[in-house]
């Protein structure tokens, strides 16, 4: 984190003195540093000047309305999976239709909060999914843009908890299942598939599962000759936590995706999280009382793992 140091044995982030902020705020907190949010958003965008993708933030990596303010400021988008991001987001002042709607359990209400609040794209996760959605478009005499999401089933070589793009994880439709529904859309008169997308997993620190996931896109968008709008590459891109974390090489992966646009003639959207707002805070606790056992002593603080962002 670039902005947060120590001058002698005081703390800084930015120009301000923690110290100093605690006498005046009741901890615990969370304090940002709006620079390096900043920073973080710029550089990733730069990253991808060429191919010009829609960056919709992933609220559920943190849906605090003054940062979703400062992203929506700079032009990004969100990426959200409740309607309670969803409303987060557009009180920030973020565009609708810069709003993607992902997420496996979308209830009727919500799908349909989202449809009259013009979104971009509902990213839909099933064909049951589907279905309900051309039922509630039908109800509300309008013609949605869809999404689907695929599951590749390809390993992103991170945690396994954190891995969405296997065959074993819930997320996303097979290949198989996605050119089975696709051959019945004329079916349903109210929804319209503008987008495919895809996100493999979090904290990934490799482009190889990136290239991997590109050419199943690929074959697949060309072996069904589908004519889409966007294609929505997700996001995971890993975070140097340790200090011996070496992150992925998004300079690498983006002549790829430039490459890939072009070829398919679609616009993308990613959808970083972690990358944007994983390094930008900090959590500020005092401690309580300091307890003496045989072997150890114990800090206790008054913070615990309900105060913990996911």
């Amino acid at each position: 984190m670039q902005n947060l140091r120590y001058v002698g044995k005081n703390l800084f982030l930015e120009k301000l003195s923690v110290t100093n902020i605690l006498k005046k705020n009741k901890t615990p907190f969370y304090l940002y540093s709006e620079n390096q949010i900043i920073y973080n958003y710029l550089k990733f965008t730069k990253t991808f000047i060429k191919t010009n993708p829609i960056v919709c933030f992933a609220a559920k990596s943190n849906s605090n309305v003054a940062i979703l303010k400062i992203l929506g400021k700079l032009g990004a988008g969100a990426d959200v999976v409740s309607v309670g991001e969803l409303l987060k987001a557009l009180k920030a002042g973020i565009k609708s239709n810069k709003i993607v709607f992902s997420g496996v359990g979308k209830t009727e209400e919500e799908l349909e909060i989202a449809i009259n609040k013009k979104i971009l794209l509902i990213n839909c996760e099933s064909e049951s999914e589907a279905k309900l959605i051309d039922k509630i478009a039908k109800k509300l005499k309008k013609k949605v843009s869809i999404g689907f999401r695929l599951n590749p089933n390809i390993d992103a070589k991170t945690h396994k908890k954190i891995s969405t793009g296997k065959a074993e994880n819930k997320f996303g439709l097979s290949i198989k299942n996605f050119k089975s529904f696709f051959r019945d859309m004329s079916m349903y008169q109210n929804i319209r598939l503008d987008a495919l997308s895809v996100h493999i997993g979090s904290q990934i620190l490799t482009d190889s599962p990136y290239k991997k996931t590109l050419n199943v896109m690929s074959k697949l968008i060309e072996e069904l000759n589908l004519e889409l709008k966007f294609v929505d590459l997700g996001g995971g891109f890993g975070i140097n936590y340790s200090g011996k974390d070496k992150p992925i090489n998004l300079t690498k992966y983006s002549a790829l995706v430039d490459n890939f646009s072009k070829k398919l003639k679609c616009k993308i959207i990613f959808e970083p999280g972690r990358s944007i707002i994983g390094d930008t805070g900090i959590l500020l606790s005092k401690i309580q009382y300091i307890k003496k056992s045989a072997n150890k002593d114990f800090i206790i603080l008054d913070v615990g793992m309900n105060d913990f962002m996911r």
